[in-house]
């Protein structure tokens, strides 16, 4: 990599961070709907422009990790079947999320929204059991990593 990309993703990094830390201090510090105040449904105003900054991250990183993989796999041909094993364990998890996510309805008393559907719910679950796999992995990973160099030595 270039010492003028190193530079651009380093400068790139600390604006999304910035950013990021803006809308927490908004999400916590903004203020609250009007009609939700001291309520237990409290909602922040800038919830709605958080989620739809979180959607734009998500966004440009699947774009970047696209462009990335399809730019290794041209210049090295050789990763196509690391990246076909990366994928394929991938979809093994979502498949067991997919078993494990739970539909049921959820009895929120007060609430009028249009979210508390079996799809959504369904969705939100295997999201969640997506991420909780992935949380462990890395756990795992870190602690192997870091078991692996004393045997080494």
């Amino acid at each position: 990599m270039s010492e003028k990309t190193k530079k651009l993703t380093v400068y790139l990094s600390w604006v999304l961070m910035a950013l990021t830390l803006v809308f927490a201090i908004l999400f916590y510090f903004g203020g609250v709907v009007e009609g939700t105040d001291g309520t237990r449904y409290e909602e922040p105003k800038i919830t709605n422009s958080f989620i739809l900054f979180t959607y734009i991250l998500i966004g440009i990183t699947v774009a970047l990790t696209l462009f990335f993989t399809a730019r290794a796999l041209v210049l090295n041909p050789k990763g196509l079947k690391l990246t076909l094993v990366a994928l394929g364990v991938g979809a093994v998890l979502v498949v067991i999320a997919a078993l494990l996510a739970d539909d049921t309805v959820l009895n929120l008393p007060h609430y009028k929204g249009k979210g508390n559907v079996p799809r959504t719910l369904k969705w939100t679950d295997i999201g969640l059991y997506v991420a909780y796999f992935l949380a462990a992995i890395a756990v795992i990973a870190i602690l192997y990593s870091e078991i692996s160099k004393f045997f080494k030595k």
